[in-house]
């Protein structure tokens, strides 16, 4: 059995190099680049095999050998960082009483400038146990420190002992998120308000945010939705050692600091969220899960039945919704609360006599709580009138071609017709191909046969050609037409399309029936005339 470690195994392990620095990857969420690394120390020892920093961290503090057991781990680090990019900065760990000691800072930097590295690459993290000890002194390390060109990191948030004061009090550049929280927040809805409310906090104060514990490709998504900017854990990268890092470096790349982040706090948010409703032209409502209003803009507040300057805040909406044309919108609520996903509906307003397009849809947590209904509305009173308007004159137009119908069509210079303009049964979803194989199904076989006859023989001749032929009309007459086209040619003389038209001529056709029938009753009055 192993005796208990003592303070003077770790200086025996430090001495022999057993234990060496670890450094897990600090990552830029939204890039995926490296953006620094936290130093960790681990100890692989011949007998006793890994030992976990748990057994020996408190034991090499109580021993007075953790400065020790830091300052050599720095060293070894700091040989590397410097030829690594001058973005990328190092995090350590300083136990309450490390940080509060005034001399530590004084030998941190003196690693290292003997490396030729700026204190700025240097990031202190403390855990909120230091926050609750003298406050002045802490105020003048952490000011000194800042002097000195360290940033500082608070660690653990949110399971100590720090309040809003202290936080604001100390002038902290980031601020990490437990893991404990991180790693349950897609289970526990209690740990997602958590992390979500600090993720808030910290780009409130300006403050970076990391999540630490990020163990899936989901903690990293929800992170990322949240505005959160950094993170670390074994989805991102384990602890390595330093060829290791060197290595990720080059895979992954550095995060720029220089790179502006985006502003996703709630403050942020929360300026964005009210000018859009404000000035939105279009009406927006949140409904909370008992169908009460939590929030309507202008636009909304008058479809719902309240006036300018109402305010519906915690109204039900089947109070508001209280006249007979607002069934349908009633009816569309409750489909969306049982689950459906009905399409958007039209509403007409007969108090303001404007119609709206609107949809609602339920908005659930990303573990499933219902949270409410989101609704929108569209004022389309005047695509309404403009539809009206134009079947209004598609009427006119079928009127206008029942009762004179000219129809454009043309050809290529094969003769081929790819295009014929609307006629009587004009159908706006069918293609010019369609259309002209109803124009053919109308005419006789006989005038059909002969009018292709009659196209396909004049297609070499490059005249103009003209012919006549019958179509069956929608009032069950026959119609004469007459159909011309004259070729299109381009600046060599090639023919390279056809124009034609097509008149209706049957009143032509009429007439000339009539005067040959009083020909024929004049010449035959005149023979009888000569007997």
């Amino acid at each position: 059995m192993m005796a208990p470690i003592a303070a003077d195994d770790i200086r025996t392990a430090l001495d022999a190099g057993h234990l060496w620095p670890a450094l897990q990857p600090l990552v830029h969420l939204r890039s995926g680049r490296i953006a620094g690394f936290e130093m960790l120390a681990r100890w692989t020892c011949p007998q006793r095999g890994v030992v976990s920093p748990i057994d020996f961290i408190d034991i090499a503090e109580r021993g007075g050998v953790l400065d020790v057991l830091l300052l050599k781990l720095l060293d070894t680090v700091a040989a590397s960082l410097r030829h690594w990019p001058p973005e990328l900065r190092l995090a350590i760990n300083l136990s309450p009483c490390q940080f509060l000691d005034g001399s530590l800072l004084d030998r941190l930097a003196a690693v290292m400038h003997q490396h030729g590295l700026p204190m700025s690459r240097l990031q202190l993290e403390i855990t909120e146990t230091v926050l609750v000890q003298d406050h002045e002194r802490t105020l003048q390390t952490i000011l000194a420190a800042r002097q000195a060109g360290a940033s500082l990191s608070l660690d653990d948030f949110g399971t100590g002992y720090s309040s809003l004061t202290r936080l604001q009090s100390y002038p902290f550049d980031e601020i990490k998120i437990d893991a404990s929280f991180v790693r349950t927040m897609d289970q526990n809805p209690d740990s997602f308000r958590i992390v979500l409310a600090v993720a808030g906090l910290g780009q409130s104060l300006k403050m970076h945010v990391v999540a630490e514990g990020i163990e899936t490709e989901h903690h990293a998504h929800l992170l990322k939705r949240m505005g959160c900017e950094f993170g670390q854990g074994f989805h991102l990268g384990r602890p390595a050692p330093l060829a290791d890092a060197a290595r990720l470096i080059g895979e992954r790349g550095v995060w720029s600091r220089h790179s502006a982040g985006i502003d996703t706090s709630p403050f942020q948010r929360w300026h964005q969220l009210d000018s859009l409703y404000r000035s939105a032209p279009v009406g927006l409502c949140f409904l909370d899960p008992l169908l009460r209003v939590v929030s309507a803009n202008a636009m909304m507040i008058d479809l719902l039945g309240g006036y300018a300057g109402t305010e519906l805040e915690g109204s039900p909406v089947i109070d508001l919704l209280n006249r007979s044309e607002h069934r349908p919108l009633l009816q569309m609520v409750a489909e969306v609360v049982d689950g459906a996903s009905p399409a958007a509906t039209e509403f007409f307003n007969s108090r303001t006599g404007r119609t709206s397009l609107l949809a609602f849809q339920v908005v659930r947590s990303d573990l499933g709580e219902l949270l409410g209904i989101s609704g929108s509305a569209v004022d389309i009173t005047a695509r309404v009138s403009a539809e009206r308007t134009v079947r209004d004159s598609e009427e006119h137009f079928h009127r206008a071609i029942d009762l004179s119908p000219n129809i454009p069509w043309a050809a290529d210079a094969q003769g081929v017709i790819d295009y014929i303009g609307p006629t009587f049964e004009w159908q706006p979803e069918l293609t010019t191909a369609q259309r002209h194989q109803q124009w053919l199904g109308r005419m006789p076989e006989e005038d059909r046969l002969r009018v292709r006859q009659e196209w396909l023989a004049n297609l070499p001749t490059g005249r103009p050609f003209r012919t006549e032929f019958r179509v069956l009309w929608p009032d069950g007459q026959w119609r004469w037409m007459r159909s011309r086209a004259s070729p299109h040619s381009d600046s060599e003389g090639r023919i390279v399309r056809w124009y034609g038209l097509i008149v209706d001529i049957s009143t032509e056709r009429r007439l000339q029936y009539r005067i040959s029938a009083l020909e024929e009753q004049i010449h035959r009055l005149r023979g009888t005339d000569q007997d």
